[in-house]
């Protein structure tokens, strides 16, 4: 099973959530786990009201002496229920300085705990400063999403950290766009585009845009343990936009398909 990266260069868009949200919307059978890397600390273990241990700490412990990345995983994992899904979770301590201590522990050579391939993993890699202790773990990625509003401050950003996402590995650059933005996604993907090929030289597609995801503050509420799920959650417009999501990803992710008919058509009624 394949590794997506989720995080932003600007602002607060919505990494966690998204993150978060992808996996409460995967099929089943991906058995999918939320990793929190954030080099600044996480915020899922008070968000959903979790345990401070496990956490990616004893996931780096484990890491060091697995032999299977399925073992070590197991030994980070703590689960969360949404209704009738169970969503697994590596929490992360505030504050991040535990979180830089064990990210080397997890993209090191011969370590690559989060490329199982029994599990689709999404880490929450937070902002990517430019001395982010999450840029390895890109390197790893089959799919990095780069959060961002569709703002002119936002997609500046952005664009500044463009040669630097391009080169960070071989697997799938999507600009992701947050609900909040002005401009619409064909046009972001233009200049984006016009800014690989002029600028940097790059092929056209090293970058692709993908949104805006819609503005609905019931379903954050939810993925953020403020609220609790109704029995038609997976039909709310940010879960069936993640559903939509995923879908569009499963050509770039090993191991995995679009989601079932079955399950796609429960979303979307």
């Amino acid at each position: 099973m394949p590794l997506i990266a989720v995080a932003y260069v600007k602002g607060r868009p919505g990494a966690t959530t998204t993150a978060f949200g992808l996996a409460a919307a995967a099929h089943k059978e991906a058995r999918p786990v939320v990793v929190e890397a954030d080099s600044a600390g996480g915020d899922l273990m008070r968000r959903l009201g979790l345990a401070a241990t496990p956490s990616v700490v004893d996931l780096a412990a484990a890491a060091r002496g697995a032999t299977r990345a399925e073992d070590a995983l197991t030994a980070g994992i703590q689960e969360t229920v949404i209704r009738e899904a169970a969503v697994p979770v590596v929490v992360a301590p505030a504050g991040g300085a535990q979180t830089r201590a064990a990210l080397p522990e997890l993209t090191g050579a011969g370590r690559a705990v989060l490329t199982t391939p029994s599990r689709l993993v999404i880490a929450d890699c937070g902002r990517l400063t430019p001395g982010s202790a999450a840029w390895p773990l890109l390197r790893l990625a089959d799919v990095v999403l780069v959060l961002a509003r569709a703002r002119t401050d936002d997609l500046a950003h952005v664009r500044e950290a463009l040669a630097d996402l391009v080169d960070v590995g071989a697997g799938r650059l999507v600009v992701l766009l947050a609900a909040g933005g002005v401009y619409p996604a064909a046009e972001v993907a233009d200049v984006l585009t016009r800014h690989v090929v002029e600028e940097l030289a790059r092929d056209p597609g090293a970058v692709s845009v993908l949104g805006p995801l819609p503005t609905d503050r019931k379903a954050a509420a939810v993925l953020g343990g403020e609220l609790l799920a109704g029995r038609r959650w997976r039909r709310l417009p940010l879960m069936r936009a993640y559903t939509g999501l995923l879908d569009s990803l499963a050509p770039h992710l090993p191991g995995t398909a679009s989601t079932p008919t079955d399950f796609r058509e429960e979303a979307s009624q």
